[in-house]
């Protein structure tokens, strides 16, 4: 087509010829007239004198005239032509009816002339029109003429309208536009006035009214194919106001509306009303319905549409269908645009034809429904108020001949697959929006259905071919919507919940019809699968409301005969897995497993469905990443692969076949492994997108990259651009980024600070994009495939074990294979986070007593050993116990030297994930050895992917539920069977992980979680398991001796190096001491001990470890422990320096103390040694502020068990050797004191303690002996009833002394009561003789009792005897010799005849505590001497002061003597039964286990409570709480055990008294047979300390009941401690015991709880400065208050040389 600017640039041509009008009929008749020639005239006129000379008044010349016509073609291109206005007056005179011929010949030609040369001229059309219209009026002058006179007027016209055109274009020419249009206007008149004469039209032909249609439609075409920018020209342009009479319209067609109209005009005419009709269109209709409504219509289209439903209803309405339907695809116009105009009004056409169907549809439901309501009572029917047209349009005249969608779709949506496919060659973003015009009617007419479905009444049925016919279409249009895209290549949104705002009149349209309510909608048969074929053009929130209300309509269950697609469609959503997809995949997730929950037992639904997901999952994308709501898939194809594999193998139990095989005999499972050794590619720089490197990937995202294919792009990219310009979403991102910053301060993801998003209903409808940037609350947890994989073959592995499927051989076959295959990929898996999910799942592993293997789940860190753990490397919250000793690891390290781990170049690491510190050093002139390049990278650390508390992704059904069938030993079979799990190759996986590995991640997890599992010694039995036990023994020792372990690893995390590695290991060590019988020989024992030893050079939290392995080595490893235990002293006293070690040194030095074998080497330096640390660590706590390093309590306690380690290990010397040592223990005990003069109390009973046992080895406190019992015996003295016949106590420092003169000849008795005991001796003086005056028999009674003192006391046969044969004879106050004799003889015998201990409860103990009979007992002359001396005090020795008070002497006697003379400890013992939780069914145990009465057996001995005297017995009444309790005791201390199985119940069901002892004790022993967690506050009371809790280390009851010696059983030591308690103990969180030493390490543990509870309730929980005293201190301070009660302050006598001065002084009478 030609340009639209051609008569602009059209050339000048001659004037033209008149020939193609020929005027001839006008002077048909008439006599030629020749008019006079006028004068020469030279030179010739100009056209301007001519005009002068021709107007009126003037005499119009003939000649003149010729001349101007003449002159007016000859005008040049570049000359002003006259205006038509300067004409009116010569044409007029001219042309007037008055005028002769000649001259009206001349004033035509003068018009031709100035029309022809200047066709733009306005005026001229408007006076050409009215001389032809004049012309044609003059009736039959125009005969003949009828072709020549069309032809002229389509080159009027044409011409006309070229220039109206053209003055369009040209803003500048408003006034000029206005005039031309009214020209045309004009002409368009004279056309109409002229087909309107019968007498013209009839004599017209075939071609001319051909003609005029082709002239009709190429003006039609130069009017509506005007440039698109002139077409949105702003208001007021005359071509865009539909409204205003000045607009262009194409002119007015004769169109033959008769029935003799050929229908061939029809092939022309509907184009032409199609485009006309579209270019008039209103651009968006009213919504259907029955209200009446006056849409804003054109006034042409108006008449357009009338005259097609003319047509439509007329006779030729099958043609006009065809013809319709043609132009629905598009036709092979020159132009593109002319197609698509063309069809987008046929489209409205039958758009408006269908809504007239529509609106009379739900008119006649109206009235059906309005008629069958509107009744009287009687039963007639009442007037029905309609209104006006209402039944007009439920019964229209040409209803017969309107269109409907049912019959049209087909057509429909083969037009629009073909308009989607077309190619049109003009510009992209011109091709889209006049596509999408197309598109557009074609959805409108869907929306127009779908809106009068909705206006339905109730009951009214809806057609099924109606949705059906839309669905249809709909889906065509769904292809062309998944097209579009935005700039950056995104999917355009479509805001179904908001349709007004989408960013395109067609995306409108569609989203209008999708946007229905799905609960009661008829159109929701086919509606879900389309809105799901678009769902990448959806916000998440819709697709979520779409599948709740599929799940809801049973659309997705197999109910439903398209379940299987619409799954299908919701597993191939675009970006399912995306961030903006959350509430869609969880819900999708969600429901698929609810389904595959309900399809699983019906095979016929559960293939297909798995069988969909399979080949669904087979074509995700490597590159996409999950998150949690995927596992659902995996899992589903782990259940599927294991009911393949129990279908295959139900008839046929053979695995030969599927040994042949190198893999798995299933497909599913061949994909779960290839799938988890997939690799990324972005694995070894940052797996899953560590937010360390977030910043770096958002500075090199590539720029914005426009999509290849322009023909499909979005017609709203500006409109997109312009609503979310780049710099709102550059500022939406830097929270996200200032989140990330802050979260790496803090060393975990911070959710606080990123911003939530909005509802999909509250924001704009935009590009829904994943920011280059997101915070962790923004990305999910995101995991690669090989994740899920794993995840999937771990719950193949545990349905095939866990389940009853173990009863199956074939099942346990299958799973040891893929065990196998889970041990390889701890090393192999595809990346890093599927390594550790493998790890996760295995560290869990457990087994029972009867070695079943189980997945533990609650209880897999119940002891909390693996939080510890991982608090040291910053993985877990430090627990409060242990805060206070991290928060000082720094602190050490600035004042120890750096251990020799540290000198490798790296700088020291804080040990808890700290910051790095920057300290300068100490000397500026010292000059660094080695200079490391600053240019080396160091490479980024690794996002932490674990930490405690651990949320698993997978999850195992049947947790904490043994196998069936599977076991990791079996002691009748030890060959491997397939029912036995090889734990020994995963055991070596980890010795290879240990030595090999380079990922902190994987690494950290195994020394974190290795010791917890380990501890479950079942698990790794058999000689596979002895074996690799003894290589991870060398491979960690050899690890940490040569620091190479962690050596490995490439990026360690901040503050972290590989010696904190090296200290987790330590734990794994401590373990490995209860496998000593896996070693062949002592050496690796040894050598154990001697990295723990090399551990105490490590830092605090790793010293701290190697203590309690020391001290656990020293009852399990006696051998290794004497060898090193020198320098194992040696060393403590190096690193004592640190206050937090304190108690666990001291702690350390009392088992140590405790175990005589241990030291049986030690030389008197070792010794030393021990006594410099216990009293360096009491010079440290012996002051008023207590330690400035730790706790009040925990200082006091130290300071307590300092003098108790003095006075343990001074008792370890032997006596020989003891007074070397007492020179050196007073002087740090001075020191201690601040070497004053005056020091507090507890050193002075220290210094008296060490006066009783430097020279003797004598028990604290008298027993009463045979000798006593005669010679003190008042019945057995000849003279009177008193022992004694005279008595004095002198005060002697702070000593009492007394000295009895007893009533049997010869004897006294001497009582030296002090702070640290009461010294009692039976001395007979052999200046008396033994025969008196008049007596003729010797004191043959003294003689048999000292005879009888040397013999042996064996037991409590021989004690009772005695006592009882005495007891006889005391009855008769006549006692002979003889009787005495006799009495005698029935103790010598009854020692003969005592019944040996039973082996289980132990010999039994009555009256009196025995110790001076089980020891050898040596005394030193010193030893007397020092009892009746006044050391320590000060004082001079001769100020002894005689008390001659006796009644407040009566009175300190019986309230001094009840007080001890060591320390009394009480502590419960509970049996829990199997099963049992509740306090009142523990407490009725009457009985425990074999293996808990051999624990109470070695825990203390089983003492007789009646008649006891010197044991304490803590409160126990043998008539209520028994006769038997067990008690231990030494010369310093007493624990007496209130044992609640040896306390009767009797008639009370509440143990009221069980409780009233047990519940009031500070420490509790709880032997743990229940098989479940022992809770802290089982046994209610106020007295909730200390719990020590000894239970099985593993699962099971067969610890609990068998009868045999558990020579090699191990039982799991834990310690509960009260809220707010710091450690003190060298448990740590557990620890695991032989069964032989288990009661000394128990007592030793309750001795040391006791005496820190003590501190702890004394203090009020550690918040009172309280200074608890001792049982000697407290005997201290009584025998000075009564010193002070009885003696008046002297001052001391000044010398007096005097006789009497001299004769005072030697006066002793005074004194004594």
């Amino acid at each position: 087509m030609s340009s639209y600017n051609d008569d602009a640039h059209r050339p000048t041509r001659p004037r033209a010829s008149t020939n193609t009008f020929t005027f001839g009929a006008w002077r048909r008749g008439r006599a030629e007239t020749t008019a006079p020639a006028p004068p020469t005239v030279s030179p010739p006129l100009q056209w301007e004198a001519l005009i002068e000379a021709l107007t009126p008044p003037a005499v119009p010349s003939l000649s003149y005239a010729k001349s101007l016509a003449s002159a007016l073609g000859t005008i040049g291109a570049h000359s002003h032509p006259p205006r038509l206005a300067t004409l009116h007056p010569v044409l007029a005179t001219l042309c007037s009816t008055e005028s002769p011929a000649s001259l009206q010949t001349a004033g035509f030609d003068i018009l031709a002339a100035f029309l022809e040369r200047n066709g733009s001229s306005l005026d001229l059309w408007e006076s050409r029109s009215k001389a032809l219209d004049a012309l044609i009026n003059s009736g039959t002058q125009t005969i003949g003429l009828e072709t020549q006179i069309l032809r002229m007027l389509e080159n009027w016209f044409e011409r006309a309208f070229d220039g109206l055109v053209l003055s369009a274009m040209d803003s500048t020419l408003r006034e000029d536009r206005i005039e031309r249009q009214r020209s045309v206007q004009s002409l368009i008149a004279l056309l109409i006035s002229l087909i309107r004469q019968p007498e013209f039209v009839c004599r017209l032909t075939e071609d001319d009214t051909a003609g005029v249609l082709s002239l009709w439609e190429k003006l039609l075409d130069k009017a509506l194919s005007m440039p698109q920018e002139f077409a949105l020209s702003p208001p007021g342009s005359p071509l865009v106001e539909p409204q205003s009479s000045k607009s262009v319209s194409p002119p007015k067609l004769p169109l033959p509306t008769d029935d003799t109209t050929p229908p061939s005009y029809l092939t022309s005419i509907l184009p032409l009303l199609y485009r006309a009709l579209k270019f008039f269109a209103t651009s968006i209709l009213p919504r259907i319905s029955l209200q009446p409504s006056t849409p804003q219509q054109h006034t042409l289209e108006t008449k357009v549409t009338e005259l097609l439903n003319k047509l439509v209803a007329g006779p030729y309405a099958s043609q006009c269908r065809i013809i319709l339907k043609k132009h629905f695809f598009p036709s092979q116009a020159p132009h593109p645009k002319v197609s698509i105009q063309t069809s987008a009004g046929a489209l409205r056409a039958f758009r408006l034809s269908v809504r007239r169907v529509l609106e009379g549809r739900l008119a006649r439901g109206y009235i059906s429904r309005a008629s069958s309501m509107e009744y009287s009572p009687a039963g007639v029917p009442t007037q029905i108020a309609l209104e006006r047209g209402l039944m007009e349009r439920a019964w229209a005249k040409d209803e017969g001949a309107e269109w409907d969608l049912v019959r049209f779709a087909n057509v429909l949506a083969r037009a629009t697959q073909a308009w989607i496919a077309q190619e049109l060659e003009i510009h992209p973003l011109e091709t889209v929006l006049t596509r999408e015009a197309v598109l557009n009617e074609i959805a409108g007419v869907v929306k127009d259905v779908t809106q009068a479905i909705d206006e339905r009444g109730e009951n009214e049925e809806v057609d099924d071919e109606e949705i059906e016919a839309v669905g249809r279409i709909m889906r065509e249009l769904a292809v062309y919507v998944r097209s579009l895209k935005t700039p950056d290549g995104g999917p355009v949104p479509i805001p179904i919940n908001r349709p007004e705002s989408s960013p395109s009149p067609f995306l409108n349209t569609v989203a209008g019809v999708l946007a229905q309510d799905f609960k009661t909608t008829p159109l929701f048969p086919v509606l879900p699968s389309i809105i799901l074929s678009v769902a990448d053009h959806l916000p998440d929130r819709d697709l979520f409301l779409l599948l709740t209300n599929m799940a809801d309509r049973q659309c997705l269950s197999p109910t439903s005969l398209s379940w299987l697609d619409d799954w299908n469609s919701i597993l191939t959503m675009p970006n399912l897995f995306s961030p903006t997809r959350s509430s869609t995949r969880h819900y999708a997730m969600d429901h698929l497993q609810s389904v595959w929950e309900f399809v699983k037992d019906i095979p016929a639904y559960r293939k297909p469905l798995a069988t969909l997901v399979f080949d669904v999952w087979k074509q995700h994308s490597g590159e996409d990443l999950e998150d949690s709501t995927a596992l659902v898939v995996w899992n589903l194809l782990a259940d599927e692969a294991v009911l393949r594999l129990v279908e295959k193998h139900v008839d046929d139990p053979d695995t030969e076949e599927c040994k042949l095989k190198e893999t798995f005999c299933e497909d599913i499972l061949e994909f779960l492994l290839a799938m988890s050794h997939e690799q990324r590619q972005d694995d070894d720089d940052d797996d899953a997108a560590s937010v360390l490197t977030v910043e770096s990937f958002a500075a090199s995202l590539p720029p914005t990259v426009s999509p290849v294919n322009t023909a499909t792009a979005s017609p709203i990219l500006s409109r997109i651009s312009s609503e979310y310009p780049p710099a709102a979403r550059e500022k939406e991102t830097l929270p996200s980024v200032m989140s990330l910053l802050s979260s790496l301060t803090a060393g975990r993801p911070s959710r606080s600070q990123s911003k939530p998003r909005r509802a999909t209903n509250d924001m704009p409808i935009q590009v829904e994009v994943p920011s280059p940037v997101l915070t962790a609350a923004d990305v999910p947890s995101t995991t690669p495939r090989s994740v899920g994989a794993v995840i999937a073959l771990v719950s193949v592995f545990s349905q095939l074990v866990f389940t009853p499927l173990a009863l199956s051989s074939c099942s346990l076959w299958h799973a040891r294979r893929i065990f196998q295959h889970l041990v390889e990929l701890v090393s192999s898996a595809g990346c890093v986070r599927a390594r550790l999910t493998v790890l996760q799942f295995m560290m869990r592993l457990r087994v029972d007593r009867d070695h079943r293997l189980y997945f533990s789940k609650d209880e897999y860190d119940k002891d909390g050993h693996i939080a510890s753990l991982a608090a040291l490397i910053n993985r877990a919250e430090a627990s409060p116990s242990t805060a206070e000793d991290l928060s000082r690891d720094e602190d050490l390290r600035r004042v120890r030297a750096r251990a020799p781990q540290e000198r490798d170049g790296r700088r020291a690491s804080r040990g808890r994930g700290g910051q790095p510190r920057m300290d300068a050093s100490r000397s500026r002139s010292r000059v660094p050895t080695r200079i490391l390049p600053t240019a080396v990278p160091k490479p980024k650390p690794r996002e932490p992917l674990w930490s405690i508390p651990e949320l698993l992704s997978l999850s195992v059904g049947a947790s904490d539920v043994a196998s069936e069938g599977m076991t990791s030993f079996d002691p009748e079979n030890p060959a491997m069977n397939d029912a036995v799990l090889q734990s020994s190759l995963y055991l070596a996986k980890l010795v290879e992980i240990i030595e090999t590995e380079k990922e902190w991640e994987i690494l950290s997890y195994v020394l974190c979680h290795l010791p917890t599992q380990l501890a479950n010694k079942h698990l790794f039995c058999g000689p596979r398991s002895k074996a690799v036990i003894s290589k991870l023994l060398a491979t960690l020792c050899k690890g940490i001796m040569d620091t190479s372990l962690g050596k490995n690893i490439e990026r360690w995390p901040e503050g972290l190096i590989s010696r904190d590695a090296q200290g987790l290991a330590f734990h794994t060590l401590t373990i490995l001491i209860s496998y000593k019988r896996c070693f062949d020989n002592a050496q690796p024992l040894h050598h154990l001990v001697e990295v723990f030893l090399s551990g105490l050079n490590q830092q605090p939290s790793t010293q701290r470890c190697c203590l309690h392995a020391l001290s656990l080595s020293a009852f399990e490893l006696p051998s290794s422990m004497t060898k090193y235990l020198s320098r194992i002293m040696e060393k403590l006293s190096q690193i004592m320096s640190n206050p937090t070690m304190a108690v666990h040194i001291i702690d350390f030095l009392t088992i140590v103390g405790s175990q005589r074998s241990l030291y049986v080497n030690f030389t008197e330096n070792d010794y030393k040694t021990v006594f410099a640390v216990a009293l360096k660590y009491l010079e440290h706590h012996n002051r008023m502020d207590g330690s400035p390093s730790i706790s009040w309590a925990l200082s006091q306690h130290v300071r307590i068990m300092s003098y108790y380690i003095t006075y343990v290990w001074f008792l370890a010397v032997d006596m020989p050797d003891r007074a070397r040592h007492v020179s050196y223990i007073v002087r740090q005990l001075l020191l201690a004191n601040g070497g004053k003069g005056e020091v507090d109390a507890a050193t002075d009973v220290a210094f008296d303690w060490l006066a009783r046992y430097t020279y003797a080895s004598a028990d604290p406190r008298p027993a009463t002996s045979t000798l006593d019992e005669i010679v003190m015996n008042p019945h057995l003295q000849s003279k009177g009833q008193e022992p004694a016949t005279s008595e004095k106590t002198w005060i002697l420092g702070n000593s009492v002394i007394t000295i009895r003169a007893l009533a049997r000849r010869g004897w006294i008795e001497v009582l030296s009561r002090r702070s640290s005991g009461m010294t009692k001796f039976l001395v007979r003086a052999e200046n008396v003789p033994m025969v008196s005056l008049g007596d003729v028999d010797p004191d043959l009674v003294s003689i048999s009792a000292m005879l009888m003192m040397d013999r042996e006391d064996d037991g409590d046969g021989g004690a009772g005897a005695g006592d009882e044969s005495l007891a006889e004879t005391s009855g008769d106050s006549h006692l002979t010799v003889d009787d005495v004799k006799d009495a005698l003889g029935k103790t010598a015998g009854a020692s003969h005849n005592a019944l040996r201990p039973d082996p289980v409860t132990g010999y039994v103990w009555s009256r009196s505590a025995p110790s001076q009979r089980r020891k050898e007992v040596a005394i030193d002359p010193s030893y007397f001497a020092l009892q009746l001396s006044a050391y320590p005090d000060k004082r001079p020795a001769g100020l002894g002061r005689l008390v001659t008070d006796k009644p407040k002497l009566t009175t300190f006697f019986r309230t001094f003597d009840r007080m001890p003379v060591i320390d009394t400890h009480k502590v419960g013992v509970m049996y829990v039964a199997p099963g049992q939780v509740h306090e009142t069914e523990i407490l009725r145990n009457t009985h425990g286990s074999p293996a808990y009465t051999r624990f109470l057996e070695g825990l203390g001995r089983l003492i007789y409570l009646r008649g006891q005297k010197d044991v304490y017995v803590g409160g126990l009444d043998p008539d209520v709480d028994g006769e038997y309790a067990y008690a231990w005791w030494d010369d310093i201390g007493q624990i007496l055990f209130h044992t609640a199985t040896l306390m009767p119940t009797g008639d009370d069901p509440n143990c009221t008294s069980k409780k009233a002892h047990i519940g009031n004790d500070f420490v509790r022993i709880v032997w743990n047979d229940s098989g479940r967690p022992y809770r802290f506050d089982t046994l209610s009371t106020q007295f909730q300390f200390v719990n020590i809790v000894i239970e099985p280390h593993s699962r099971g009851a067969i610890a609990a009941f068998s009868n045999n010696l558990h020579e090699h059983e191990y039982f799991k030591v834990t310690v509960q401690r009260a809220p707010g308690m710091v450690e003190f103990t060298h448990i740590g969180d557990f620890k695991l015991i032989s069964a032989q030493n288990l009661p000394l390490l128990v007592r030793q543990l309750s001795l040391l709880s006791d005496w820190f509870v003590t501190v702890w309730q004394a203090t009020g929980a550690d918040t009172r400065h309280e200074e608890v005293v001792t049982n000697w201190c407290a005997r201290l301070g009584a025998i000075r208050r009564f010193r002070d009660q009885v003696l008046t302050a002297e001052p001391a006598p000044e010398p007096d040389d005097t006789l009497a001065g001299q004769q005072r002084l030697r006066d002793f009478t005074t004194a004594y």
